[in-house]
Order: structure tokens, then C-alpha cells, then sequence
């Protein structure tokens, strides 16, 4: 069993891209399971997900990675006693920080073979985002092993080559694929580095 993280800013289109990951999985064979983080009272996206005909958890009214910690272990746990997953993919909120998720997951005592980090960037607000909350924008990407620039619709080749460069300053070692989660385009290439993860 992997746990896929989804991490990245506010409105990158982490949601959308674990749908769309989520159905390819399944029409594969996978057993996907979801959790969301959804820090309102009202969880807009795990209705949206369940509507897609996934299967979801939601963890409300707090984040994953400070305040429902405790909730997000006890979650895991019980998914994987009771699912059996092959896949496990977390959307925390943009708010969260994906390493300390990484850290609540490895003691939470389930059996997994391993994390697998894709950090969502919107291509169309990456730099300006980056110039505006430096810190915060990077540490969204740290350690993640895909860094997945989503929206490349709406940008040129040159504002994508000066954010790809920006981006491998802040994480060297990840691969950068260029998707839109929107219409499918670069989804089926992180669906493979997934299920190469999966095959070991």
C-alpha cells in the first residue's frame, strides 16, 4: 500500500487532480481510498468527490497536521483494517505542511511501502506566489517526489520555463511534470509514476 500526499498551495487544483487519480486508479483495478481535509464546517469537497463515485473521508473543522492529528491516524488506521487499499491518497488543506503530515503518517503505525509526495503548482500564480509568501510557498514542496505545474493552459512556454526553474531550487530531486488536472493533459504520466511506486 502507498500513500499518495497531495499537497500545494490554496486553489492549485489538488481536488481536482485526486479525482481524476482516483477514477484512473479504480479503472485499473486499484483499490483507492481518499481523505480530505476540509478546514470549514462544511466539507464542499468530499461531496464534490463522493458525486464523482469515490469513496472519501472527510476530517473537518481543523488541520491535519496540528489539530487532527489524532484523527488523521485513527483514519488511516481504520481504512486500512477495513478497505484494504492499494492506495491511499491525502488532499490536506493548503494551509498544511506536507512534511509534518509525513511524520504524523509514520507514526501512526499502519503498514505502508512508502510515501509518495506530489506538490500541485499553479502555473499561472506560481511566481507571484512565491515572490509574495516565500517560506510558506516552499515549504508546500518540500520533499515531494513530483512537482506537478497545473493550469499550463494559461501560460507561455517562457513563464513555464522561468517557473520550472524556480521550482528546482526548491525541491532538486523532484520530477516536474506539466499537467492540466482540468482536461486530463499529464495526468496519465503521474498515474505511471504512481503505479511504477505500486509495482515494486
Amino acid at each position: 500500500m502507498i500513500i499518495c500526499l497531495i499537497s500545494g498551495f490554496l486553489g492549485s487544483g489538488k481536488t481536482t487532480l485526486m479525482i481524476e487519480l482516483g477514477k484512473r486508479l479504480g479503472a485499473s483495478g486499484r483499490r483507492a481510498a481518499i481523505i480530505v481535509n476540509e478546514v470549514g464546517e462544511v466539507g464542499v469537497d468530499g461531496a464534490f468527490i463522493n458525486a464523482s463515485g469515490l469513496k472519501s473521508v472527510e476530517l473537518t473543522e481543523g488541520c491535519i497536521c496540528c489539530s487532527l492529528s489524532g484523527s488523521l491516524q485513527n483514519t488511516l488506521r481504520s481504512i486500512t483494517t477495513e478497505y484494504k487499499p492499494d492506495v491511499i491518497l491525502i488532499e490536506p488543506t493548503g494551509l498544511a505542511l506536507p512534511t509534518r503530515i509525513e511524520r504524523i503518517i509514520r507514526t501512526s503505525m499502519i503498514e505502508h511501502d512508502g510515501i509518495f509526495g506530489i506538490g500541485v503548482v499553479d502555473a499561472y500564480r506560481g511566481l507571484k506566489l512565491e515572490q509574495e509568501a516565500t517560506l510558506f510557498f516552499r515549504r508546500q514542496l518540500e520533499e515531494v517526489n513530483v512537482l506537478a505545474v497545473n493550469k499550463v493552459e494559461l501560460v507561455s512556454e517562457a513563464q513555464l520555463q522561468e517557473l520550472e526553474a524556480l521550482l528546482q531550487t526548491v525541491e532538486p530531486k523532484a520530477e516536474i511534470v506539466r499537467m492540466s488536472a482540468r482536461n486530463g493533459t499529464g495526468v496519465d504520466e503521474l498515474e505511471k509514476l504512481l503505479e511504477a511506486r505500486l509495482n515494486v
